[in-house]
């Protein structure tokens, strides 16, 4: 019996030696309570019905032992899973019913994307990029960059410094070239470097300034913003000579090269800017007010993904991303139903978000949900990124240190 169970049994107790004191009846104890609901459902917020002869009142609760006051119609959002409803019917003066539990199953109400493996890289799995089939991970926690081919480590090579604090995170790019020229790009948040790896295995390295926290590329330059700070670097593919770039009042989370325009996402306050290329210089402002109450208080803005003439950025605080077209400057506001967003790629037509709870594959028009995985409980962290490449998702998991492969549900392996 649990603790309520057996509180309430005291109380139950105490109120018939009461009754017996003063020499009254006690009433009769309501019938146990008849649940009506849905035990396997994709509804985010199933609705329950309670009916007991002689009940007064229901007491219930999702997930907990602790009963709280319930109307006879009860609903609550739930997280696909299972789930324990808990109901007890209340007589008068204060006489219970024996407990009634019932198990809910939640589905999720849109097909599966299928992982086809998960592979240990380091703790402190980076922000990914995917090149020939392979993905690179830079693992921030010893400055390497982790190179998966078919599911396991195929090579390592050092392109950054340690991390001795907890919280930066080091990011990869390709420079989309052809073939026989294109490189791999790593930014070291710790090591304020970005390092160049050509296919033959030649570096380059650029010493820049502090905490180049994300990448973007053209085969004409590479991007870095700089984490909360106004301060991009530009390098040049041609020349291999890097510039510094500043935009006035910018506390930068995310940046992305598109449509002939450099675009970076802000916060305090969140917006996007368009700048040129070459200068920074700001051409558009594009302000971002979600219309959802805060969830959190983390970030208000982290990340930012470009492709098929949108712009896609992550809210956390507000569970939500932003679209952005790109030409008109629209601005549409999708809650992610599962966890707060953090990472972000587009491709395929889709944009593929990665929250602390799940991955979704959003349609990349109207950003309706298409499908979805939910992360195993022991796996679920705040920092998680993703890209996009070789018809699969690559998600990395910065506290668990692994790579999974992700693809959409009918698409082959």
């Amino acid at each position: 019996m649990d603790g309520v169970s057996t509180g309430v049994t005291a109380v139950h107790a105490l109120v018939a030696i009461v009754l017996a004191t003063f020499g009254l009846a006690a009433p009769p104890r309501p019938a146990a309570p008849t649940v009506t609901g849905p035990r396997d459902t994709t509804l985010e917020r199933p609705v329950y019905a309670f009916r007991a002869s002689r009940a007064t009142g229901f007491r219930c609760s999702f997930d907990s032992a602790v009963l709280h006051r319930c109307a006879k119609r009860y609903s609550e959002r739930l997280q696909p899973g299972r789930h324990v409803l808990r109901v007890r019917a209340v007589g008068r003066r204060a006489t219970v019913s024996r407990l009634v539990t019932v198990r809910v199953l939640v589905r999720l109400p849109v097909p599966e994307l299928i992982a086809d493996w998960t592979v240990p890289v380091g703790a402190g799995a980076g922000v990914p990029a995917t090149f020939a089939s392979a993905a690179y991970v830079p693992v921030t926690s010893d400055g390497t960059l982790a190179v998966v081919r078919d599911g396991a480590v195929a090579s390592r090579a050092t392109v950054g410094v340690p991390a001795t604090l907890n919280g930066l995170l080091d990011s990869a790019v390709d420079d989309g070239r052809a073939s026989m020229q294109r490189a791999i790009w790593v930014a070291s948040d710790e090591g304020d470097r970005v390092t160049r790896i050509d296919p033959d295995g030649a570096t380059a390295r650029f010493d820049v300034a502090p905490r180049p926290g994300g990448l973007t590329a053209t085969d004409r330059a590479v991007w870095a913003f700089h984490f909360l700070q106004g301060t991009i670097t530009r390098i040049d593919i041609a020349t291999m000579t890097a510039k510094r770039l500043e935009v006035a009042g910018a506390q930068a989370t995310g940046i992305a090269a598109y449509g002939g325009s450099l675009w970076l996402l802000t916060t305090r306050p969140s917006r996007v800017l368009e700048l040129d290329p070459d200068t920074a210089a700001v051409k558009r402002t594009i302000g971002l007010l979600p219309p959802f109450a805060l969830r959190r208080s983390l970030i208000e803005t982290w990340w930012l993904a470009a492709a098929d003439g949108a712009l896609w950025a992550t809210l956390p605080n507000h569970g939500a991303v932003a679209r952005i077209d790109t030409t008109t400057g629209a601005v549409r506001y999708i809650r992610t139903p599962y966890g707060e967003p953090f990472g972000v790629a587009a491709g395929a037509g889709a944009a593929w978000v990665a929250t602390d709870r799940a991955v979704l594959q959003l349609d990349e028009t109207t950003g309706a949900l298409q499908a979805a995985v939910l992360v195993p409980a022991a796996d679920r962290t705040g920092f998680v990124s993703v890209a996009y490449g070789y018809g699969a998702a690559w998600l990395t998991n910065y506290d668990r240190g692994t790579l999974t492969r992700l693809r959409a549900p009918g698409t082959p392996p």
